[in-house]
């Protein structure tokens, strides 16, 4: 019986191991993960509009010629 408790304890997985969290802690958790998602969105936004600006300067720069 030692062998064999040793043996399964070797290979358990980590969500085998770990205790359910308090719902304090999953709270913390969500709350740790929305605030991760907005930065990523604000950043993403940002660099969408620093393109747009140098987009727009590239064309004011270099007006586009229809070619007849």
């Amino acid at each position: 019986m030692g062998i064999e408790q040793t043996f399964i304890n070797k290979f358990m997985r980590i969500f085998e191991i770990e205790k359910p969290k308090s719902p304090e802690q999953l709270r913390l958790d969500q709350l740790r993960a929305n605030s991760k998602r907005a930065s990523n969105a604000l950043k993403m936004e940002r660099n969408r509009q620093k393109m747009q600006r140098a987009q727009k300067a590239l064309r004011s720069i270099r007006p586009v010629t229809s070619t007849n």
